[in-house]
């Protein structure tokens, strides 16, 4: 049936981050510290955690900081003495897209090679103790300079001839994948228009299809080592060009990019001419696609973790952009590719349990780095409500072909809970009526009959009362009620009972044309 009481809708809106479209911007005084050389950075893809070098030892020795921060950065400390030792590749190190984890290059025993890559976790007080990455990632030669993608399922890194505490030569890089089983495939050696001599520090970016590397034997060199980028196209890596934009008759080598993929840090001559980490704005040519991270736990309303799977789907090909299950104390984080949209939904293992989904747009020119989203799995009691991913195809009131998985989800829900029944409810927020059928959205036609009298002159020139029928014609866009009917229809064809269901629509007036809103929900009522 239709309530005709005003629906007070709230729409909750995400924060995005404002970023300033500034070609040269330096990092705050906290990292670049006026007294002090600071260089060597490497930036987690959420953005929130950072290592770089500066000479804050004792007579001035090298050392490398750490730093991490939820809006403003913290400020840095010293790694632990076992991870920042004179037998280190001094700047060969990374971390993970979230910053937890650090890889480093090490000639420390137990190693394979002469220098090997080890990693090190962060438990939010304290690193742990090195471990070796072991064969195949590492060698008999030296490898070190990691650089993972936002996955943690890919690795480039270089494996070079030649390699002491603050240099390396003969180097190649290299790339590896991760088996299902956690394990490392074979390493293979990337293309010859990369690997030409003497190819170092790969930076593979967020997208995973964007590399920087550095180099001194390629072409268009303006001195030492230079950056140089290349592109994964169909599969093969197109040929590198250097990074003019940053390039300078010095060594240029060591720059990180976060997930957006606006900036690089790199060092840069300060005011006092000291070296300080700066960010350069990359030229929309060539800048690697941005991503956004979503991170948050999954757990039962009590805060205890509850067996989950996390799916998400690019709804432009109808393709598994991720698959995978909250961790062990019920945390995730996954990171989205800009320019689709998708489908991000969290299924319980009991099928009784309910479930969570929203629909994620990175089409716009600006998106945030990073969403938190906590999501809440209960058994299901009368009176709960769950908000309904469903749309219709346009100017109608057939489900639209994405909308199926998330009925799915529902008809999963409503046959493993016998006792509920269920309201479907479809709330519009954008009620449009005229006259004439003036938009194709004005699908619907209501007609009123106005029965009412009015003075005649019959034929033989005497005045009467004539019986007379108006009618008034006012077409409109409110679907709702025919909305319900079909996602309950959908329902039943999924083998729900029909006698579980029942359904109210309502539409209203938009107050601005950015309010215009259609909600779908499902409401658990007790039989």
């Amino acid at each position: 049936m239709r309530k005709t009481t005003l629906l007070l809708l709230l729409v909750t809106g995400v924060m995005t981050h404002v970023w300033s479209q500034a070609k040269v911007r330096r990092l705050p005084s906290i990292i670049n510290h006026p007294s002090l050389d600071v260089s060597t950075p490497y930036i987690s893809f959420d953005g929130n955690a950072l290592l770089f070098v500066a000479n804050n030892g004792q007579d001035g020795a090298l050392t490398v900081l750490y730093t991490s921060r939820e809006s403003d950065w913290k400020e840095p400390v010293e790694l632990p003495k076992y991870l920042n030792t004179r037998l280190n590749f001094f700047k060969g190190y990374s971390l993970s897209a979230d910053g937890k984890k650090l890889y480093f290059t090490c000639a420390k025993s137990p190693v394979i090679g002469g220098y090997d890559i080890f990693s090190s976790e962060f438990n939010g007080s304290s690193w742990s103790q090195p471990e070796n990455l072991m064969l195949p990632i590492n060698s008999k030669a030296n490898d070190g300079s990691p650089s993972f993608s936002a996955d943690g399922n890919t690795i480039y890194f270089m494996r070079c001839d030649k390699m002491d505490q603050s240099k390396a030569g003969g180097c190649k890089i290299f790339s590896a994948k991760k088996k299902s089983n956690g394990q490392w495939e074979e390493p293979v050696e990337l293309p010859a228009a990369i690997n030409t001599g003497n190819s170092q520090t790969p930076r593979i970016m967020a997208d995973g299809e964007t590399l920087i590397f550095s180099s001194d034997k390629m072409s268009g060199n303006k001195g030492g080592m230079d950056l140089y980028i290349t592109k994964l196209k169909n599969g093969t890596w197109i040929v590198p060009t250097p990074l003019d934009f940053v390039n300078t008759d010095q060594d240029d080598q060591y720059v990180t990019v976060a997930a957006l993929g606006r900036y690089l840090i790199k060092e840069a001559p300060g005011a006092r001419k000291n070296s300080e980490l700066t960010e350069f704005l990359i030229p929309t040519e060539i800048r690697p696609r941005g991503l956004m991270m979503i991170e948050g736990k999954v757990t039962d309303p009590a805060g205890a973790v509850i067996p989950a799977y996390i799916s998400i789907t690019d709804l432009s090909t109808n393709k598994r952009a991720y698959s995978g299950r909250p961790s062990a104390n019920g945390a995730y984080s996954v990171f989205l590719l800009e320019g689709t949209k998708y489908e991000f939904s969290v299924d319980p293992e009991q099928s009784n349990i309910s479930f969570f989904s929203k629909n994620i747009d990175l089409t716009s020119d600006k998106i945030p780095q990073k969403e938190k989203v906590n999501i809440t799995l209960k058994q299901l009691q009368a009176g709960d409500e769950i908000p309904l991913n469903v749309s219709f195809k346009p100017a109608s009131s057939v489900v639209d072909a994405a909308s199926e998985s998330e009925l799915k989800r529902l008809a999963r829900v409503a046959k493993a809970n016998p006792t509920l029944k269920f309201e479907i409810q479809v709330l519009l927020t954008g009620y449009v009526e005229d006259t004439t059928q003036s938009s194709a959205d004005l699908t619907e036609l209501l007609v009123d009959s106005l029965h009412t009298k009015v003075d005649d002159i019959d034929s033989l020139g005497q005045r009467y009362k004539k019986d007379t029928v108006f009618v008034k014609r006012t077409f409109h866009n409110d679907r709702t009620l025919a909305e319900a009917q079909a996602v309950i229809t959908y329902l039943v064809a999924q083998g729900c009972d029909p006698k579980n269901f029942k359904y109210f629509g309502n539409a209203i007036q938009a107050t601005t044309p950015e309010s215009k809103k259609l909600i779908v929900k499902a409401v658990a009522r007790a039989k």
